[in-house]
C-alpha cells in the first residue's frame, strides 16, 4: 500500500500543467506546474511499476526516466516536423495517465489475488 497516492498525484499534476498551459497563467504558476510535472511525473508513472525498494532510488530513477521521456517526445515531434509545445505536453500527460492507470490496475489485481488467497 506504500505510495498508493502516486497515481492521483500524477494525474492531478498533469491536469494542472495542462490547464496552466492552456490558460497561459504565466509566472509563477505555469513554469512551476510544468517543471514539477515534466521532472517527476512521466517517470514516476512507470518506475512505480517495477517496485523499487527505497524511495530515494525510486525518485532518482523517476527523474532520469522523466527527462528521457521528455527528450524522446520532443525529439519525435521535431523530427516529424510537427513541433508543438502543447502537443508535446499533451502526449506526456497521456503517457503519464497510462502509467498511473497501470499502477491502479496492478494494485487492484494484487488486492483481488490476496482476497482469493484468504478465502
Amino acid at each position: 500500500m506504500r505510495g498508493a497516492w502516486w497515481p492521483v498525484v500524477i494525474v492531478l499534476s498533469g491536469a494542472l500543467a495542462g490547464a496552466a498551459f492552456a490558460a497561459r497563467l504565466g509566472w509563477p504558476i505555469q513554469p512551476a506546474a510544468a517543471f514539477w510535472f515534466l521532472l517527476v511525473c512521466p517517470g514516476m508513472a512507470y518506475v512505480r511499476l517495477i517496485r523499487v525498494a527505497t524511495p530515494f532510488v525510486e525518485l532518482t530513477l523517476a527523474v532520469a526516466l522523466s527527462l528521457t521521456l521528455d527528450t524522446l517526445v520532443a525529439e519525435g515531434f521535431v523530427l516529424a516536423g510537427r513541433w508543438s509545445a502543447g502537443w508535446a505536453l499533451a502526449t506526456l500527460i497521456g503517457l503519464s495517465a497510462v502509467g498511473a492507470a497501470l499502477q491502479v490496475a496492478r494494485a487492484r489485481a494484487g488486492r483481488e489475488q490476496a482476497g482469493e488467497a484468504v478465502s
